[in-house]
């Protein structure tokens, strides 16, 4: 990374809720309004959403804004502004149908690559994105159509060192673990009550208990059961053994034949 490359700025990224479930129709229109929310959002806030390096991935946006964008801009009045625009845009719109989205924003350094931002910062706003507490919030906030979740170095400076109009209290710290990423960040609904949803990790579900049983049968051979599998070691010759009604809670056993005699 050349010196002339290096610069720190605020990298923003969004991305939609259940966009893989919509056809093939629903995404390109979900896709032309997910632009045109960021780009109202954008003038209403007074940014110059032209000057940010987008990489647009169909029901994503990654953008790494000029160095001198002011950060309490982008953290509040843009935010508030897109909330507002996403409300709108839902009023009317079926569930299915909504624009609904989470947002990462970072501060931290960036630098153009060959195929796209390189570096730490990159990855840490993109962690913070997918983490699976964001996505938890949004669903478990059916009313809110946007989760916001800021790194800690963004909320430390503009937010709860009071540079904006936000109160440092509606941000709650999470947790977030993603592929090899550790670390906290701090999630805020504009739009809800971030403290009042249930985020953490559900419990796996109990597993069911295997059920093995022993039994001797005619000939001093040993059946062993295992749920629906029976294993049957080799018997004498002048015995067979006969199972019947075998289910899972047991073995029941039928009549013994010997070897030469009608079993009838």
């Amino acid at each position: 990374m050349s010196d002339a490359a290096f610069r720190r700025s605020l990298l923003v990224c969004c991305d939609l809720r259940r966009y893989s479930a919509a056809d093939d129709h629903l995404q390109r229109a979900l896709q032309e309004l997910l632009v045109q929310s960021l780009d109202r959002a954008g003038r209403a806030a007074g940014l110059d959403r032209a000057r940010w390096v987008r990489q647009p991935k169909g029901d994503e946006e990654w953008a790494v804004l000029p160095p001198d964008t002011p950060e309490p801009l982008v953290v509040d009045r843009y935010v508030r502004e897109l909330d507002a625009e996403l409300r709108s845009v839902n009023r009317y719109r079926v569930p299915e149908a909504k624009l609904r989205m989470r947002l990462a924003v970072h501060f931290g350094v960036t630098a153009q690559g060959a195929n796209g931002f390189p570096g730490q910062d990159a990855v840490l706003v993109s962690r913070l994105l997918d983490s699976p507490v964001a996505k938890r919030a949004l669903e478990q906030a059916p009313d809110a159509d946007l989760v916001v979740v800021l790194s800690e170095v963004v909320y430390d400076s503009p937010v709860r060192a009071g540079r904006t109009t936000l109160d440092p209290a509606a941000f709650r710290r999470v947790a977030v673990s993603v592929k090899d990423f550790t670390g906290h960040a701090w999630l805020w609904l504009p739009s809800g009550n971030a403290h009042a949803l249930r985020l953490e990790e559900p419990a796996p579900p109990p597993s069911s208990p295997s059920v093995v049983q022993h039994a001797t049968a005619s000939g001093g051979s040993t059946v062993v059961q295992a749920g629906r599998d029976a294993h049957m070691p080799t018997q004498r010759a002048d015995v067979v053994q006969h199972f019947d009604r075998n289910d899972q809670r047991g073995s029941h056993f039928g009549p013994v034949y010997g070897a030469g005699r009608d079993g009838g």
